[in-house]
């Protein structure tokens, strides 16, 4: 698809952006059909378009110029940073930054801890994408901080402590401990044993006391009987062998790659199995004549846990560490508690940071176990403080042993954020929200009135007609602003001009622009591109499209704030039977460009979905969302980052979100694009992925064997799809019955498509009547080169 072009990466007129989001929905929705899209600048010439549309690329986005070829690529957005002293970790909009903070001053019973050296865990991979809820936040702003343990110098004590003093070297078990300086009480601080470096020191705290708490306080461990510890190569995985070791437990250790089970065989641990798999249980089953395990130190999810619970002996305790599963408030069978079975759901923080009489006896033993070389340090990589962005990554794609330690250097500057402007607004002015009277429009309003405006016009089709119109507009009230609710249809120039008159008209001048409006067609139905017809397109275009550019043109003359326009990350990603919204959104997004490029307010938000406002969570679809990878945010933390992103003048379209697009890839093919390649995790080579001979191969083969080696690899990855074993898939079964639904139908379509070289619609996977039916079919497109 060939468009105009000038200065950015998509094209700045709308009506031309709107196709190029179609484009990309197209793509998404035919795996086969392959779509580029190019725009062509001035000084471009013909020549350099017939060698482009001739070019051996992967680019599916061009932009054609008198200066060259460019091509664009998503990065994340790293706000500017100084080096100052104090700071903390903390979730930002665009992840965890170093973020500026005032130095604690200590209770009486507490001391601040200067850190020298912190330890990560996957607990702060978690709070930082929103998957679980914080275990600390910034006093001042109430912003999420990160960090469970670390290790430093006692620089402040608090009233009535005895036992620290300045200048102690010390460990601490607490939330929030990424920071240059910690407040924490002083009974949890543990000395640092001589000549053990703070890198050491800070790999021992959390881990050891989960071990020690789990396997000791709850599952009462005990020699001569046999423990199952999942992930047994990370910090806590180490911890609880060495506890296992020290008490004379026979331990069976699981692991996520090869590489990590090789290590722990080296270690000399003789039974090592697959983590990722579910054929754990039956290898337990043999190792142990069928008898089971003792305790199931645990931290894998979904029907792995159940697999766990299985295992148990009679008397048996079951450990579990993981939160994902208790916060989705998932069901356990009961059966398996006729056995005489316990069942242990850790949180260490509560239990640490709480006042129960168990934490400080704990924590004295833990004390004890460390002087006398029991618990000795982990296994660990280290990281400035500078490369926390690196040492994250590595941490969530698991692809490190033991513990990642970030490290404290007082001779290295560490860059930090420092806080942003609050947004001010004019309590004499006007601030128009359309779309304003549901959702999050809504919500928006109330933050507006929250920031200082006291004048609000909402505006959508139905006016103070609208069954929110009365709960929005007292809601606004209670926070001393006075809302107006206009029935306006934004698409009507008329209508809008007389919406403008008519604020005008109160004596409290617009200064400030959101629109937030929308119209549901096929956001989320069964209509793909070519289903479409240009009723239902206008319809949902519309809003977007032309209501932003009447918004624009009716306000050019007038000095606003701020001129926001609410896009979606459907623009983006081209979302699957989304191609109408995605096209009014990126049509939106043009506008405020060319706002931006006239010297005029202009801020685009492609917003994920908001988990507790607005269609998403009316339609149930946050859940599906977050499975597609689009992580939620909910209308709080999503209306505080639009007051930094609206104080930012370097911002002008912006998507935000907790986005895992390695899964969202896996549904998507446009974010398989070169154009995500800097936030997609790198490509293993010794994933499945990575069979790329396997087409040559069937086409080398006779019929049956090609035929039984097709039927394997559907069988394999419909098991991992579905997160279970290949004996588990019957080949006679129909898909769904098997448990395969949309989402997973979709993944399942791309790991297909990668793995065989051929295309599998979702839609056909979701009905076929078994791996049986399904594969000669697939066989023939293999030896069609389909």
């Amino acid at each position: 698809m060939l468009t105009g072009g000038e200065r950015t990466a998509v094209p700045e007129h709308p009506v031309p952006a709107a196709a190029w989001a179609q484009a990309r929905t197209l793509t998404s929705e035919n795996p086969l059909l392959r779509v580029r899209r190019v725009a062509v600048a001035r000084g471009a010439t013909e020549a350099d378009v017939c060698a482009e549309l001739l070019a051996e690329t992967d680019e599916d986005e061009v932009v054609l110029t008198a200066g060259g070829r460019f091509v664009p690529r998503m990065t994340e957005r790293r706000p500017a940073t100084r080096h100052g002293h104090p700071f903390a970790l903390a979730v930002a909009d665009d992840g965890p930054a170093w973020t500026a903070v005032t130095v604690p001053a200590p209770e009486p019973g507490e001391v601040v801890v200067e850190v020298r050296a912190a330890a990560l865990n996957y607990a702060d991979v978690m709070v930082s994408r929103g998957l679980v809820p914080p275990m600390a936040e910034a006093p001042d702003t109430g912003i999420p901080l990160l960090g469970l343990e670390c290790a430093g110098v006692v620089s402040r004590v608090g009233a009535g402590v005895t036992d620290r003093a300045v200048g102690d070297r010390v460990m601490v078990a607490h939330s929030g401990s990424l920071t240059s300086h910690l407040r924490c009480p002083a009974r949890l601080t543990i000395p640092i044993p001589e000549g053990m470096p703070f890198t050491e020191a800070a790999t021992i705290p959390t881990v050891f006391a989960t071990v020690h708490y789990g396997l000791d306080y709850l599952a009462r461990l005990r020699a001569g009987e046999t423990v199952l510890v999942h992930g047994a190569a990370g910090g806590v995985g180490l911890a609880a062998l060495r506890y296992a070791e020290h008490v004379g437990a026979t331990v069976v250790a699981t692991a996520g790659s090869p590489a990590k089970r090789q290590l722990l065989r080296l270690l000399g641990y003789r039974y090592v199995l697959d983590s990722r798999s579910l054929g754990f249980a039956d290898e337990v089953r043999e190792i142990t004549a069928g008898r089971g395990v003792d305790v199931v130190l645990n931290s894998v999810a979904g029907e792995a846990l159940g697999r766990g619970m299985e295992l148990l002996r009679p008397h048996g305790r079951f450990v579990e560490l993981g939160k994902r599963d208790i916060l989705a408030d998932n069901a356990l069978a009961l059966r398996p508690f006729s056995r005489d079975l316990s069942f242990f759901g850790v949180d260490l923080t509560s239990l640490l940071q709480g006042d129960s009489p168990v934490a400080e006896q704990m924590v004295a033993e833990l004390t004890e176990r460390v002087g006398s070389g029991v618990y000795r340090p982990l296994p660990h990589v280290t990281y400035p403080a500078q490369q926390i962005a690196e040492a994250m990554a590595l941490l969530r794609d698991f692809r490190h042993i033991g513990k990642i330690v970030i490290t404290f250097d007082p001779t290295e500057p560490v860059p930090v954020r420092g806080p942003r402007p609050p947004v001010a607004l004019d309590p004499e002015a006007t601030y128009l929200v359309t779309g304003g009277l549901g959702g999050f429009g809504a919500a928006t309003a109330r933050w507006l009135a929250r920031c200082g405006a006291r004048h609000l016009a909402l505006a959508s089709r139905s006016g103070a007609a609208h069954p929110e119109a009365r709960t929005v507009l007292d809601r606004v009230a209670e926070e001393g602003a006075t809302a107006t609710a206009y029935a306006t249809d934004i698409t009507d120039p008329a209508a809008t001009r007389d919406l403008l008159d008519a604020i005008e008209a109160t004596g409290h001048p617009l200064r400030g622009v959101v629109n937030a409006a929308m119209v549901l067609d096929d956001v989320l139905d069964d209509a793909t591109a070519v289903e479409l017809d240009d009723e239902r397109t206008r319809a949902v275009v519309s809003p977007k499209l032309a209501g932003t550019a009447h918004l624009d043109r009716l306000t050019r003359e007038l000095p606003l704030d701020f001129f926001v326009f609410y896009s979606s990350i459907s623009a983006l990603a081209g979302n699957l039977r989304q191609s109408t919204y995605a096209a009014g959104n990126l049509a939106g997004e043009a506008v405020v460009r060319q706002r931006r490029a006239a010297g005029l307010p202009g801020l685009a938000v492609q917003w994920c979905a908001i988990s507790d406002t607005g269609y998403a969570d009316r339609a149930g679809m946050v859940g599906t969302m977050r499975q597609a990878g689009f992580g939620e945010l909910d209308s709080v933390t999503a209306t505080r980052v639009l007051g930094e992103l609206i104080t930012d003048p370097d911002v002008d379209v912006i998507m935000v979100g907790n986005t895992d697009w390695a899964q969202t890839a896996k549904l998507l093919p446009t974010v398989a694009a070169p154009r995500f390649a800097e936030v997609l995790p790198a490509h293993d080579d010794n994933s499945h992925d990575a069979d790329g001979n396997i087409p040559e191969l069937v086409r080398s083969l006779a019929e049956p064997e090609a035929l039984g080696l097709v039927t394997d690899v559907l069988v394999s990855a419909l098991a991992t799809v579905l997160q279970t074993t290949s004996e588990r898939i019957d080949p006679d079964t129909r898909l769904d019955q098997l448990g395969l639904e949309s989402l997973m139908a979709a993944e399942l379509s791309s790991v297909l498509q990668r793995r065989l070289g051929c295309v599998v619609p979702a839609m056909e996977l979701a009905t076929a009547a078994g791996v049986r039916q399904l594969a000669p079919r697939i066989l023939g497109r293999i030896r069609r080169g389909a």
